[in-house]
């Protein structure tokens, strides 16, 4: 079963690297991945299902690689450590991103990947003061501003590594943190 979830999943991407998102239909995806209607439709309810669903992989991932990152910082650990495995992710799976950005399938795949991000921020903002309204904005601000410089770095084509871009959201960002720290 798990198989044939995945290569829904693997089909559904690399048809969207290939033709886009928008003119696929259910049944490109099943001709793709070799699985029957009824088959898809007991797990998914549509296309736009099986996208949202694309996506849990990469939140195992994203933490999987934020507890290493952790573990190496050590004492105080890293807070904005879930930044870099996400542009390393976005890197080197460029073409899929820059088929979805401005398109609908964009809204989907921004408001689950936004929703992962800002729970990863929460989690990183756990160590500042006592809750207020900043501390409660803290995790939007982060999602958000890291959502869009990763539009503004697919669709400049800017040639900096995820470390670089890395290294620039982490700057700006931890200086608006402390910023919203002392307020």
């Amino acid at each position: 079963m798990q198989r044939t979830l995945n290569d829904l999943r693997q089909a559904l991407l690399r048809l969207m690297v290939e033709r886009g998102y928008e003119p696929l239909t259910v049944q490109d995806i099943l001709d793709r991945a070799g699985v029957g209607r009824a088959t898809f439709y007991q797990h998914f309810r549509g296309k736009d299902d099986l996208l949202r669903r694309s996506l849990e992989p990469l939140r195992e991932h994203l933490l999987e690689e934020w507890k290493r990152a952790a573990a190496e910082a050590g004492e105080g650990g890293a807070p904005l450590g879930f930044v870099l495995p996400f542009l390393r992710h976005v890197d080197s799976q460029r073409a899929l991103y820059r088929a979805t950005v401005g398109r609908e399938s964009w809204a989907i795949v921004h408001r689950e990947i936004k929703r992962m991000l800002t729970e990863f921020a929460a989690e990183s903002a756990k160590g500042m003061r006592a809750r207020s309204l900043v501390t409660e904005a803290a995790p939007q601000y982060v999602a958000g501003a890291l959502m869009n410089v990763v539009v503004w770095w697919l669709e400049s084509r800017a040639k900096a590594t995820a470390e670089e871009m890395n290294e620039v959201f982490v700057r700006m960002t931890g200086a608006a943190l402390g910023t919203m720290q002392k307020a």
